[in-house]
C-alpha cells in the first residue's frame, strides 16, 4: 500500500531577509487513517456477506425441513385415509400401518436431532461419568441397527475383538448416541448388498488408568466428494438434500457426533471417495477401572416377568393415559391411573407397601407436576411407600430435564414416545434395585 505524507512548514523572519532564523515544520501520516478506514470498510463488508450467507443458510434449512417434515406428514395422513377405507382387509391395514409407523419415527428422529443441536449450541453438553462396559454399548448398537441393515440387504458386522479393557469410566448414554449416529448414517447411504463395518481397537495403554481407543465406522457406499468434505460436520448441511438424493435425513447426525466427540476430548476424522464409500474414525482417551484386565463378569438374571407387577400411571393427558394404560396392560402390567401429581400422592399416601410396585409419573400436570409430586413422597411419612421406584416418562427430553427428574427423587427418565424395549428393561432395572 503506498505512503502518503503530508509536511506543512512556517518560516519566521527577521533581521535580514535573506536569512532564515527559525523554520515551524508540522507532519502528519495520512497512510494510517487511509488504512484504518480501508479495515473498517472490510469489516462491513465482511459483515453483510456473513449476514447474506446465513440468510441463504437459514432459507436453505427452512426449505429443507419444510420437506422433510411434511413428506412423512403426508404418509402418515394417506396410509391413515388408506387404512379406514380398507378397515376390513387385516392385511392391508397391517401394512398401512407399518408405513405410518417408520413415517413416524422418521418424524420424531428429525425432531429429536433439531430439538438436541439447539440444547448443544445453547448449553455445554454434560458429560456424566459411571461405570460401564465398552462391548455391550457396542452390541447395543449392532443389534439395534441390524434391523434397518437386513431390510436393506447390507450386511452390518461388528469387530470388537480387538478390545482387551471393555469395563471403562464414561457416559454410557453418550456413548452410545454417538456410536449409533455414526453407524446409523453409514447404513442409511450404502446402497443394497453393501458392507457396513464397525471396528473398536485400543491403540495404547496409558500409565495412569487410561486406554487410547479407536472406533472405526466403515462403508463402501456412495460416499463423499472432496470439494464438501470440509463441510461435513456443519450442521444442516447435505451435499444432496432429501430429493436429489432420496434419503431422508437431517444433516445432524454428524455435527451430533462431532460435538459429543469434541466434549469428551477426543477426535474425529473422515475419509471418503464419491461412489466409494466413507470411513469414519474416532479416537477416544477412556479411563479404565484399577482391575479392569479381569473383564469377563456376565450377569445371569433370570427374564423379568411384568406380571403380578402393579403400575401407578400418572397422566394428565386422556389420549396418552389411553395408550399407555393399553400398551402397558398389554404387557401383563396391572395399571392404575391419576391424572395429576397431587392425586398420586394421595392414593400412594393411602395404599399399603406392596400395593404398588412402580409409578410411571409425566412432568407437565396441572395442580401438582412430576418433580413436585416425586418429592412429596419421597417425604411421605411411611419409609417403604416414600422408596417405590418412580420412572419419569415426559416429553421433555433435554440432558437438563432428565438430571432434574433424578434431582427431584426419581429413579429414571424416559421420553415419548415409549420406547417398549427400553421402557420394559428400565421397569426391571429399577424393581430389581429398589423392591417395594
Amino acid at each position: 500500500m503506498a505512503k502518503f505524507n503530508i509536511f506543512s512548514f512556517a518560516l519566521s523572519m527577521w533581521g535580514n531577509e535573506k536569512r532564515i532564523s527559525q523554520i515551524v515544520m508540522g507532519y502528519r501520516r495520512v497512510d494510517l487513517e487511509i488504512q484504518r478506514e480501508m479495515e473498517q470498510k472490510q469489516i462491513l463488508e465482511d459483515a453483510l456477506k456473513n449476514a447474506n450467507l446465513a440468510i441463504v443458510a437459514r432459507n436453505t434449512f427452512l426449505s429443507n425441513m419444510s420437506h422433510d417434515i411434511r413428506t412423512p406428514l403426508n404418509a402418515i395422513f394417506g396410509f391413515t385415509e388408506l387404512a379406514k377405507k380398507h378397515i376390513t382387509d387385516i392385511e392391508a391395514v397391517k401394512g398401512y400401518l407399518s408405513k405410518i409407523e417408520h413415517s413416524s419415527k422418521q418424524l420424531l428422529e428429525l425432531m429429536e436431532k433439531v430439538l438436541e443441536l439447539s440444547w448443544a449450541e445453547s448449553n455445554k453438553i454434560k458429560i456424566d461419568e459411571s461405570k460401564c462396559n465398552l462391548c455391550e454399548i457396542l452390541k447395543e448398537v449392532h443389534q439395534e441397527l441390524l434391523g434397518l441393515a437386513e431390510e436393506k440387504n447390507i450386511s452390518l458386522t461388528l469387530d470388537d475383538t480387538k478390545l482387551i479393557h471393555d469395563k471403562i469410566y464414561s457416559d454410557p448414554n453418550k456413548l452410545k448416541q454417538l456410536f449409533q449416529y455414526l453407524t446409523h448414517n453409514a447404513v442409511t447411504y450404502t446402497k443394497a448388498w453393501g458392507n457396513v463395518e464397525i471396528i473398536a481397537d485400543e491403540l495404547e495403554v496409558l500409565p495412569n488408568h487410561h486406554v487410547v481407543y479407536e472406533f472405526i465406522f466403515k462403508d463402501n457406499g456412495i460416499g463423499i466428494h472432496k470439494d464438501f468434505l470440509a463441510h461435513i460436520f456443519e450442521p444442516f448441511e447435505r451435499e444432496k438434500n432429501t430429493t436429489f438424493s432420496g434419503i431422508h435425513g437431517t444433516g445432524l447426525s454428524l455435527t451430533i457426533a462431532k460435538n459429543i466427540v469434541t466434549t469428551m476430548g477426543g477426535t474425529i476424522e473422515v475419509d471418503s471417495s464419491a461412489d466409494k464409500g466413507s470411513t469414519f474414525t474416532v479416537i477416544l482417551n477412556l479411563r479404565i477401572p484399577d482391575n479392569s484386565a479381569n473383564i469377563s463378569e456376565h450377569s445371569e438374571n433370570a427374564t423379568f416377568q411384568p406380571m403380578n407387577h402393579k403400575i401407578l400411571l400418572v397422566e394428565d393427558n386422556m389420549i396418552n393415559l389411553e395408550i399407555e394404560t393399553e400398551i402397558l396392560q398389554g404387557l401383563g402390567f396391572f395399571i392404575e391411573t391419576a391424572v395429576n401429581g397431587s392425586i398420586a400422592v394421595e392414593k400412594l399416601a393411602h395404599s399399603k407397601p406392596g400395593d404398588f410396585d412402580l409409578i410411571l409419573m409425566d412432568i407437565q400436570m396441572p395442580v401438582m407436576d412430576g418433580r413436585e409430586a416425586a418429592k412429596a413422597i419421597r417425604n411421605l411419612n411411611n419409609p417403604l411407600l416414600a422408596k417405590i421406584p418412580i420412572i419419569a416418562l415426559s416429553a421433555n427430553a433435554f440432558e437438563s430435564d432428565k438430571q432434574l427428574s433424578i434431582e427431584s427423587g426419581m429413579n429414571a427418565h424416559l421420553t415419548k414416545p415409549i420406547d417398549i424395549p427400553l421402557l420394559l428393561k428400565t421397569i426391571e432395572k429399577v424393581i430389581k434395585k429398589n423392591p417395594a
